[in-house]
C-alpha cells in the first residue's frame, strides 16, 4: 500500500472514531429541563380540582406537607418526585390563582379527568369536566398570555416561564385510567369499553401533536395502572369469584387496562414516526404498580388492597363516606381519618396511592428500567435511534 494512501486511511479511521465518540457524548448527555408541563388526572393533580371545586381536606397532605396541598394523597405524587429529580420546584396548578409560580412550568391535571370529554357533570358522574382537550386549550392559552405578562414585567412577570422554555421543557402525561372506569360506571360492558379505546387514544394523539406543533419536543408518557386492584373499583363493580386473581384483584378490569396500554404503546410508536424531532418515552407504571400490590410484603408494605384513609367494608372503603368525611359511630360523629402508619400502606383513600407507594414507583422509573426506550428521566430529551 502506498504511504500516502495508508496515511489517508488512518486519518479517515481516526475521524470516524472521533465522530463516533462525539455522537456518544451527545446521546449520553443529560437534559437540562428548565420547566415541566404536566397533563393528567388525580395521579398527578397538584391542586387543580381543589382550586376549582373545593380543597381536598384533611388528612390529605399530612405526611409531607403537614396540611392539605391540593393532592389526593397523604403526601407527594410521582410528578412531585419528577420535579425534585430535575431540580425544579413543585408544579403549581394552572387553575390555582393563589400563590402560584409558573417560572418552571405548570400543572394542567385535575382529579377525575379523562382523555375523552365526559357526557355528564362532575356532580352527576364524579368525573372532571377538565378533560385532556380542555387541558390542551388551557396550555395553548397559557403559552400566549404568559409571555404578555412576562414582557409587561412588574410583580407577575418573573412568575412566568421564558419563551424558550416551552421548547426545552419536559411534557409529562399520566391520564387514561378514568376513561376506563367512566365506561364501567356508566354500565358499559367490557367489550364496549374496549371498543372505544381507539377513539380515546386518537384524541390523546391529537393533543400530543398539537403540543409538538407549538414547539414541545420531550414527552414522558405513563401508561395506566391496574385499576382492578383499586378498592373503589372492586367495591363498586360486580365480579364473580372466578374473575378474582390469586392476589385478590379483579382480573377483567386489569385486562382492559393492559389492552389500553398495548394500544397506547402503539400510539407512542406512531408518534415517533410522525414527529421526527420529538423524543417520546413510554413508561410502564402498570408493571410496577401491579408488582408492588401483589408482592407488598416483600417491599415492606401491608394490606395492599385496603385503603389507609377510609371506613368499613372489605377494603376499608365506602363510596358514600370518603377520606376526611364523617360517620356516626355509637351515636357520635367521627371523622374518617388516616391509618396509623401510611408509610407501610399502598392505597391512600381507595382510589389513590400513598406517598410511600408513589416514591417506591418513582425510584424504579427514574433510571429508565421500565421505559421504552430504556433511558433515564434526565435523558428524556434524547431521541431514540429508531425515530
Amino acid at each position: 500500500m502506498e504511504p500516502r494512501l495508508k496515511i489517508l486511511l488512518s486519518l479517515i479511521a481516526f475521524a470516524l472514531v472521533f465522530v463516533g465518540a462525539d455522537r456518544w457524548k451527545v446521546s449520553a448527555a443529560t437534559c437540562e429541563f428548565p420547566a415541566v408541563f404536566n397533563f393528567g388526572d388525580s395521579n398527578s393533580d397538584t391542586g387543580g380540582l381543589s382550586a376549582a371545586f373545593g380543597q381536598a381536606g384533611p388528612p390529605a397532605g399530612e405526611t409531607y406537607f403537614g396540611a392539605p396541598a391540593g393532592r389526593y394523597s397523604d403526601g407527594r405524587l410521582i410528578i412531585d418526585f419528577i420535579a425534585e429529580a430535575i431540580g425544579l420546584p413543585y408544579l403549581s396548578a394552572f387553575l390555582d390563582a393563589l400563590g402560584s409560580n409558573f417560572t418552571h412550568g405548570a400543572n394542567f391535571a385535575t382529579a377525575g379527568s379523562t382523555i375523552r370529554p365526559p357526557n355528564a357533570t362532575l356532580s352527576q358522574s364524579g368525573f372532571s369536566p377538565i378533560s385532556l382537550n380542555v387541558q390542551w386549550n388551557e396550555f395553548h392559552d397559557f403559552t400566549r398570555r404568559s409571555q404578555i405578562i412576562r414582557n409587561q414585567g412588574g410583580f407577575f412577570g418573573p412568575l412566568m416561564p421564558k419563551e424558550e422554555d416551552f421548547s426545552n421543557a419536559l411534557y409529562t402525561f399520566d391520564i387514561g385510567q378514568n376513561d376506563l372506569t367512566y365506561g364501567y360506571f356508566s354500565n358499559m360492558s367490557t367489550d364496549e369499553v374496549r371498543a372505544y379505546i381507539p377513539d380515546v387514544l386518537d384524541q390523546f394523539k391529537t393533543v400530543i401533536k398539537n403540543i409538538y406543533d407549538q414547539g414541545g419536543r420531550s414527552f414522558w408518557i405513563h401508561n395506566t395502572g391496574p385499576v382492578g386492584c383499586l378498592p373503589y373499583v372492586m367495591d363498586r363493580l360486580l365480579i364473580t369469584a372466578g374473575q378474582v386473581d390469586e392476589y385478590g384483584c379483579a382480573d377483567p378490569f386489569n385486562q382492559v387496562a393492559k389492552y389500553f396500554n398495548s394500544k397506547l404503546k402503539i400510539t407512542v410508536h406512531q408518534l415517533r414516526q410522525e414527529l421526527p424531532k420529538a423524543a417520546v418515552t413510554y413508561v410502564d407504571v402498570y408493571r410496577l404498580k401491579y408488582t408492588l400490590i401483589t408482592k407488598a410484603n416483600k417491599f415492606g408494605f401491608v394490606q395492599p388492597l385496603k385503603a389507609c384513609c377510609g371506613h368499613g367494608g372489605k377494603y376499608n372503603y365506602n363510596m358514600h363516606v370518603g377520606c376526611g368525611g364523617t360517620v356516626r359511630v355509637d351515636g357520635k360523629e367521627v371523622v374518617v381519618g388516616s391509618c396509623k402508619d401510611p408509610s407501610v400502606k399502598i392505597n391512600w383513600d381507595g382510589v389513590h396511592f400513598t406517598e410511600a407507594a408513589n416514591k417506591w414507583i418513582f425510584d424504579k422509573i427514574v433510571g429508565g428500567a421500565f421505559s421504552d426506550p430504556p433511558i433515564p428521566l434526565k435523558m428524556a430529551c434524547q431521541r431514540h435511534p429508531t425515530h
